[in-house]
């Protein structure tokens, strides 16, 4: 009669230890705060845009702001 055991294969890294050659091969991900900041340079000269165009030198303060409500 056939044995009901399965012998369970050892555990490998091979398949991780690719992923993470790979991984190393891409180099370092780009750090989100980068884009981050960008946008918000992006942004500001937008607003320092529409400010010129309305008549204003400075930006508008926070109680300037909330008073258009």
């Amino acid at each position: 009669m056939p044995s009901m055991t399965r012998t369970i294969p050892a555990p490998s890294n091979g398949l991780y230890d690719d992923m993470e050659d790979e991984d190393n091969r891409r180099g370092p991900e780009p750090d989100e705060t980068d884009a981050f900041h960008q946008l918000v340079r992006h942004l500001v000269a937008d607003g320092d845009v529409r400010a010129a165009k309305a008549g204003r030198r400075a930006r508008r303060t926070l109680a300037e702001m909330e008073a258009v409500r």
